[in-house]
């Protein structure tokens, strides 16, 4: 991948989000309040089951002290939710572009550019109205909302990294789309998005909460949304280095294969 290239061509990548963001809920009655409800549904759900099926109490935020399941779980599915459809839409991308990959000379990677960042925009979105939850439940978040924020641009670097690799292999090998679905719903039950770090039993399962790749973001985010404060250093350093180092990854891997992708497709 070529900055120069890629700065050249900044028009498409423009157009092509700017495509993306039209066309996401084009002929849908409630458009963009889609990306609201969902998660708000997916909340009242697990709710339901957190509080009246296991019975469970949600943890006070440490120092916020706010104890509340549905704003922890929205703190924490958003985030995830940024990761696991950006990379599920973008896995397709390059093989969808196949007809402006075959007339066109561009930079391959802005189809997934474009799909990070349509994306990242509904996460802006979203969390403004996470924002306002927590205000009205009590909690002053605004002090930290630039801490926020650039913890995102490092899981935005991070998911944009995997999209990358995960969309030039789907060229070659169409099982990588079924095997995210798999991976997706594992990773979602490993991050701790339904449940608290520090209610797992088992250590190896506690550190994978709150170390592994998706983990270490969502409970970023949590430290930061629901309890308050700046993550600790050990996880800040974490965060820059599978942001950064997962990006130049996945730019590797698709730089390696983007020139076969015309004769293949």
């Amino acid at each position: 991948m070529s900055l120069k290239s890629a700065m050249a061509h900044r028009n498409l990548l423009y157009l092509l989000s700017l495509k993306e963001l039209r066309t996401r809920y084009k002929k849908s009655v409630l458009g963009w309040a889609w990306s609201l409800l969902n998660p708000l549904s997916q909340m009242v759900i697990f709710t339901v089951i957190f509080r009246y099926v296991f019975k469970a109490k949600p943890l006070a935020g440490d120092p916020s002290g706010l104890a509340n399941f549905p704003l922890y779980f929205l703190s924490g599915l958003l985030p995830f939710n940024f990761f696991a459809i950006t990379v599920g839409v973008s896995i397709g991308a390059v093989q969808g572009g196949a007809g402006l990959i075959k007339k066109v000379q561009f930079p391959h990677e802005h189809l997934v550019f474009s799909v990070v960042i349509a994306q990242f925009v509904t996460l802006m979105i979203e969390l403004g109205v996470l924002t306002v939850a927590m205000l009205i439940g009590g909690n002053m978040v605004l002090p930290w909302l630039p801490a926020m924020i650039a913890v995102m641009c490092m899981l935005a670097l991070f998911t944009t990294g995997v999209a990358l690799a995960l969309s030039a292999a789907n060229v070659f090998f169409h099982d990588v789309n079924y095997l995210w679905t798999i991976g997706s719903q594992l990773l979602f039950y490993a991050t701790p998005v339904i449940y608290f770090p520090a209610s797992v039993g088992l250590p190896a399962l506690q550190y994978l909460a709150r170390y592994g790749p998706t983990g270490a973001f969502i409970t970023a985010a949590h430290d930061i949304m629901y309890d308050g404060r700046i993550p600790g250093v050990i996880n800040l350093v974490e965060l820059m280095v599978l942001g950064f180092g997962m990006f130049f990854l996945g730019a590797w891997v698709f730089n390696r294969l983007s020139p076969k992708f015309a004769e293949e497709m």
